[in-house]
C-alpha cells in the first residue's frame, strides 16, 4: 500500500521558492473524501478502535495495519457532504499530517514535502510556512515535529507487524455482515489476528509482545472488528435507492 495515498503532485518544500507559502487549514478533509482506506500507527490503535475496523491488508512484508472508512472503494463514510469529519471520532495522524509528508531518500535523510495540489495553498492569507527572516514558523516546526513522530511511529509499528508474522498470528479473514432486513455484505482481502493462535501463545512470546509494548495494540484491534458492523449500517443507509 502506497504511504502517498491521497498525494497528487508532492514537492519539496524549499525555504527561497516557497517563503510567502500560507496554507488555510479550515479546508476541512474533502480531500480524504475518496479513499475508504486510511494507514495507522500501531500507537493510534486505542483511539481509532473506537470507530473504524483495523485490520491488515497487502501480503507478506508488505503487510500494514489500516481504519477501514467505508464499504465501497473511493467512499469514506467519515467525511460529510461539507468536508468535515464526522464529530466525535478519532481523525488518524496520516490524515493530520496532510498535506505535508516527509521523503526518505536512499542514504536515510527525510526532507519535507507538500501537495502542491491541494486547495488551501496560497500567498495571501493563513498560516505562514516562513517568518520574514526566513526562518521556519512556529506552526512549520509544529509539523515537522509531528511528521518526525509519525515516521517513528510508522517504523515502530512495522515492528509490531514482524513480530505477529513471526508468531504466525496474521491469518486472511473473510467477514460476512448481515442486517435485519436480510442484506449481507461480505467483507474480504484482509488480514486479522487468530484469535485461537493468540490465545495458545507461549508464556514468553506474550511477555515479549507485552514488553514491545504490543499486547495491548492486538486487543484493541480485535476489540475493533465489530465496528464492521456499523460501517455496514452506515453503508445501507446511504446506499441509493434501486430503481426499478
Amino acid at each position: 500500500m502506497s504511504t502517498l495515498l491521497l498525494y497528487k503532485e508532492i514537492k519539496a518544500l524549499n525555504r527561497d521558492q516557497h517563503k510567502a507559502l500560507k496554507l488555510k487549514t479550515d479546508k476541512g478533509c474533502e480531500f480524504a473524501a475518496g479513499t475508504h482506506i486510511v494507514p495507522l500507527a500501531g500507537l493510534e490503535f486505542f483511539q481509532a478502535a473506537r470507530s473504524y475496523p483495523v485490520v491488515f491488508i497487502g501480503e507478506g512484508d508488505g503487510l500494514s495495519p489500516i481504519a477501514l472508512m467505508g464499504l465501497k472503494q473511493g467512499l469514506n463514510s467519515f467525511v460529510g457532504d461539507s468536508g468535515q469529519w464526522r464529530s466525535n471520532t478519532y481523525v488518524p495522524a496520516f490524515i493530520r499530517r496532510y498535506p505535508f509528508v516527509l521523503a526518505q531518500s536512499e542514504n536515510d535523510e527525510f526532507t519535507v514535502c507538500f501537495d502542491e495540489a491541494y486547495a488551501g495553498w496560497n500567498e495571501e492569507e493563513g498560516r505562514e510556512l516562513f517568518a520574514e527572516t526566513g526562518e521556519n514558523s512556529a506552526y512549520l516546526d509544529e509539523m515537522i515535529q509531528f511528521l518526525q513522530n509519525f515516521t517513528a511511529e510508522m517504523q515502530r509499528t512495522r515492528q509490531f507487524v514482524a513480530m505477529l508474522r513471526e508468531m504466525d498470528l496474521l491469518v486472511p479473514r473473510t467477514l460476512k455482515l448481515t442486517h435485519a432486513s436480510g442484506e449481507s455484505f461480505v467483507l474480504k482481502d484482509f488480514h486479522a489476528v487468530d484469535e485461537e493462535r493468540f490465545l495458545a501463545l507461549a508464556d514468553e512470546q506474550v511477555l515479549a509482545l507485552n514488553k514491545a509494548g504490543f499486547l495491548g495494540w492486538v486487543y484493541a484491534h480485535l476489540m475493533s472488528l465489530g465496528n464492521a458492523n456499523l460501517l455496514f449500517e452506515d453503508y445501507l443507509a446511504n446506499k441509493p435507492a434501486q430503481t426499478h
